[in-house]
Order: C-alpha cells, then sequence, then structure tokens
C-alpha cells in the first residue's frame, strides 16, 4: 500500500457518501424509513463477501481476548453508526435536503478529534489544529450561506431539524472511536464494516420487538424499493467499508477531517452531475477552497 493509503480510501469514502446523499433524495416510491433498514442489510451482504475474498485467508480469528474485544468495539461502532447516526441523517436528509444536511453532520470532524484526543490518546499536532480552524471558519460561511437562501424560500429546517443532524454527528464521531479501537486489534475492515451492520441489524430487530413504530421497517423492508434506494444502498455499504480501510492506515483525526470533504461532494455533484441544485454562489466556493486548504494541512501534519 502507498503512504498515503489511508488518506485515499477516505477520499473515496466521502465521494461514496456524497453520491449517496444526493440519490437518496430521489428516492419517491420506498415508504417510512425510505430504505433504511435495506441498506444495513446490503451492507451485510456487501462487506461479507469483501470479507471472503480479501481477508479471511490472511487474518487469524482464535477465540482469545484480542478478538473477542476486537468484534465488541466494531459491534459497538455498528450500533453507534448504523442504528443511531444513520437513521438520524437519513431523517436530516429529509427535512434540511443533502447540502445543509452534510453541513451541519461535519460536526464530525469536532467531536471526532476531541473523542480521539481523550480516549485513544491520538496527538493533535499544530498542522491539525490549523486544517480543524481552516475547516470550521468553511462550515461557518457553508451554514450562513444555506440559512441565507432558506430565508428566501420555503424550506422546513427548524431547530429540531439542525438538532437532528448534530446528533447524527456525535453518533458517527463515537463510531469512529470504536471502528479504530477494533482495528487496532483486529486489522480486517471489511470484518469490520459487516460486524457493525449485522450488530445494527441486530439492534433493529430487538427494537422491533417492543415498538409498533419500527415493526413495518422489517415488514416493509422489501417493498416500494426503487432504483434510487438500491443504488444508495450500494454507495453507503462502498462508503463504509472504504472509512473502515481509511482508519486502518490513518489517524482517526486525518480520516474525519478529509472526509469532511464531503459536503464540497455533494454540492457540485448536485450542481454538475445532477442538476438538482442551482450553481454555487460564492461563499459556497469560498469555503470549499478553505475546506481543501484544512483537509491538506492534515495531511501534511
Amino acid at each position: 500500500m502507498t503512504a498515503y493509503a489511508g488518506e485515499i480510501f477516505a477520499i473515496l469514502s466521502a465521494l461514496s457518501f456524497a453520491l449517496f446523499n444526493v440519490t437518496v433524495t430521489a428516492t419517491s416510491r420506498s415508504r417510512g424509513d425510505k430504505g433504511v433498514l435495506f441498506s444495513v442489510i446490503v451492507t451485510i451482504g456487501f462487506s461479507f463477501a469483501l470479507f471472503l475474498l480479501f481477508e479471511a485467508g490472511r487474518i487469524s480469528l482464535a477465540y482469545d481476548t484480542s478478538t473477542l474485544l476486537g468484534l465488541g468495539y466494531f459491534a459497538f461502532a455498528g450500533v453507534a453508526a448504523m442504528a443511531f447516526g444513520r437513521t438520524l441523517v437519513f431523517t436530516s436528509i429529509r427535512r434540511l435536503g443533502p447540502t445543509r444536511a452534510s453541513a451541519v453532520k461535519r460536526l464530525n470532524p469536532f467531536f471526532s478529534v476531541l473523542l480521539a484526543a481523550l480516549i485513544l490518546s491520538e496527538p493533535v499536532t499544530a498542522f491539525d489544529m490549523a486544517g480543524l480552524a481552516a475547516i470550521a471558519f468553511a462550515f461557518t460561511v457553508l451554514v450562513s450561506d444555506s440559512l441565507q437562501r432558506a430565508n428566501r424560500v420555503a424550506v422546513t429546517a427548524g431547530p429540531l431539524a439542525y438538532g437532528i443532524g448534530a446528533a447524527a454527528a456525535l453518533a458517527y464521531a463515537i463510531a469512529y472511536i470504536g471502528r479504530k479501537a477494533g482495528l487496532e486489534l483486529l486489522n480486517a475492515p471489511a470484518l469490520g464494516t459487516f460486524v457493525s451492520a449485522l450488530a445494527g441489524f441486530a439492534f433493529f430487530a430487538v427494537v422491533a420487538l417492543v415498538s409498533a413504530r419500527y415493526r413495518p421497517m422489517f415488514q416493509d423492508v422489501f417493498r416500494n424499493i426503487d432504483r434510487h434506494i438500491f443504488i444508495a444502498a450500494l454507495l453507503v455499504s462502498a462508503g463504509q467499508v472504504l472509512m473502515f480501510a481509511a482508519l486502518a492506515y490513518a489517524s482517526v483525526s486525518t480520516v474525519v477531517m478529509i472526509s469532511s470533504l464531503e459536503i464540497f461532494f455533494s454540492i457540485f455533484l448536485s450542481w454538475l452531475v445532477f442538476r438538482t441544485e442551482r450553481r454555487p454562489g460564492p461563499r459556497v466556493l469560498i469555503s470549499a477552497g478553505l475546506a481543501i486548504v484544512g483537509v491538506l494541512l492534515v495531511a501534511a501534519g
């Protein structure tokens, strides 16, 4: 692998999630959870196939403390990301749209860097701090622009919608810590994705037993699945595997800050490729430039 394998995987993961953000908004037939549970099932199958192809022959899954603890961390990350994070991000995308939902979710780097320093004892360099400051300012500009545009059009985006996005960011930050801790014990990104997805599915199943609200997710999981939901499920699955791979080669701080490019990928894909949003204004372009500078500073660190 190259010296920048973690950074490359992180960029590819961000691109996958950006395509997912744009695609999921086009869903028209699926009711209820808009394909959340279906996407988890696809992730389980996709990651297990990759595990069999690339990892099963090279790693030892001995019945010992290290293996059990690693699998436990993966499962914990799955509940945080698949059950809480993914559900909340689907909800925030529907309420805020792909651009603003991704912007709010990008509070993730700030939660992640703090948790990585406190829990994993990852060093935070001067370059990391400078990059984080640049990204923070970029998102301040972006959210300010989004709010101004929201005042000019009818959009259902109250404080609760933004709170849901922030909660999704925190859930994903916690998941990053669990993933990294698991990978330090079991260096198998596809296996980690599989166990995490399976844990998320199990969580939904347990909740469905006691909650009438979640039961229809299982009853209707394959009903009214349109092509957008199927493509979105594949994209989010690829993004998950690539994210695990990135964390296997780079620190949490580096990966999450590079992943913050997702919002800008979403903006330009929506504008240039899918034509679902108008041309970005000067503020968006400035914030994109600042975010790229921030990512370069993090990579340099």
